[in-house]
């Protein structure tokens, strides 16, 4: 099964390696070419990773501070491209050389089958989100294809496991359609909506979602933002429980235990913090928790 999972992986690669030269070739000598070029290489450099079995993420973990958190591994899934060299190459100018010419689902395919086989071949890789355009889901081939691909991992049938989506670019034009979302719920996905504030965009979003988001994570703008700012922590909060009550509420950007704790003594119904800076490891995040938590109850006595 993993040998046909691999062959379908590279399959897609290799098909969009040979519609995105054509492309890169009829963009020499604009200002385009040095981004084009650096996502050929990215691609490149994520075929040679595959075939060599190498790990093309990282996780980014979610830190549970509430008091019963649903999920205790989970985290979000970082692409961590590497060349030939094994030296690392910045994911995001890759991701939008893609993106911002057209190639979103077919991107989206190849990094959630990647992702999807990560998550079969490393223990480490549990409970995940992963990221993905609101575009894709609109695309029947990425639909069909990956919905296949999570009917064979039989996630309602192993309930230590759980992968989300992570929903992470606002479009107040982009519609979403209430029957795909429900046929990836019925496989056992979950759905999480990233970088959430106040917009307008935001709005729409948690309205699409509505019956369907599990998730909310609160944009790292929001949670570092002052007091004074209309898009501020406890406007988003207000905002995220009047839209959708029932979500856990993630918030990002987070930038020490000490942080956190602070977090959860104004905000108690926020389940897991994530941030850069945290610790990769969850036991020392704990440690660092408690111990702010019981600096906070000494400073307050």
């Amino acid at each position: 099964m993993a040998e046909k999972h691999d062959k379908e992986l590279l399959s897609r690669i290799e098909s969009l390696l040979v519609v995105y030269r054509r492309f890169v070739k009829d963009g020499e000598d604009t200002p385009q070419e040095e981004s084009l070029v650096y996502g050929l290489r990215g691609l490149v450099n994520l075929a040679n990773m595959v075939l060599r079995d190498k790990i093309a993420f990282t996780m980014e973990p979610w830190h549970a501070i509430g008091e019963k958190p649903k999920l205790t591994q989970a985290g979000e899934m970082l692409l961590r491209l590497k060349d030939y060299k094994d030296d690392p190459m910045p994911p995001y100018p890759f991701i939008m050389a893609f993106y911002g010419n057209g190639f979103v689902p077919q991107l989206d395919t190849i990094l959630v089958l990647a992702a999807l086989r990560r998550v079969e071949k490393d223990e480490r890789f549990r409970q995940v989100s992963i990221n993905i355009s609101a575009k894709s889901l609109r695309d029947a081939d990425f639909v069909k294809v990956v919905l296949e691909r999570l009917e064979e991992m039989e996630l309602l049938y192993h309930p230590e496991q759980k992968i989300i989506f992570e929903i992470h670019e606002s479009s107040v034009e982009l519609a979403m359609s209430r029957k795909v979302l429900e046929l990836f719920r019925s496989v056992g996905v979950g759905f999480a909506i990233d970088d959430v504030g106040m917009s307008m965009d935001d709005v729409m979003r948690l309205s699409e979602f509505e019956g369907i988001a599990d998730y909310i994570k609160i944009d790292r703008h929001c949670v570092l933002g002052k007091a004074e700012d209309p898009n501020n922590l406890a406007n988003v909060m207000s905002f995220i429980r009047t839209m959708l009550p029932g979500t856990v509420v993630i918030a990002e950007g987070v930038q020490s235990a000490d942080h956190a704790q602070a977090i959860l003594r104004e905000y108690p119904d926020i389940d897991y913090v994530q941030g850069l800076y945290l610790p990769e490891s969850r036991r020392s995040f704990q440690t660092d928790f408690y111990n702010a938590g019981i600096g906070l109850k000494q400073n307050n006595a």
